[in-house]
């Protein structure tokens, strides 16, 4: 009977779902550089700016780390305190990347960028 009990607690520990993994960014601290595309009639989706990030070594190895023990899950990435943006971490990710901001967070997040 009792290894019935540890048969049931491994298969709904494995029914439990992944805790969502999350990172949260100063773009005072963590920033070494910070780019802001506004609009290009190009891109896919109208609703969103491009924010293109350099992070500092120290944010970078934050990153690599948190999306390397994260992969297939998701990710959810903040910006001084805001939630940008969540999605499904498909490779490790280092100190440069590209994250699509919808506009009606930029709006909020942007007065944040410049202090």
């Amino acid at each position: 009977m009792g290894w019935k009990w540890v048969v049931f607690s491994l298969v709904m520990m494995g029914a439990i779902p992944a805790q969502a993994a999350e990172i949260n960014f100063s773009s005072v601290s963590d920033f070494a550089r910070m780019e802001l595309l506004l609009k290009d009639i190009d891109r896919s989706n109208p609703d969103e700016v491009e924010l293109n990030v350099t992070l500092t070594p120290q944010a970078a190895e934050r990153m690599c780390k948190i999306t390397r023990e994260s992969m297939k899950q998701s990710l959810t990435v903040l910006i001084n305190g805001r939630r940008i943006s969540t999605a499904t971490v498909q490779s490790e990710v280092g100190g440069q990347f590209r994250i699509g901001v919808p506009r009606a967070i930029a709006r909020d997040l942007l007065p944040t960028l410049i202090d």
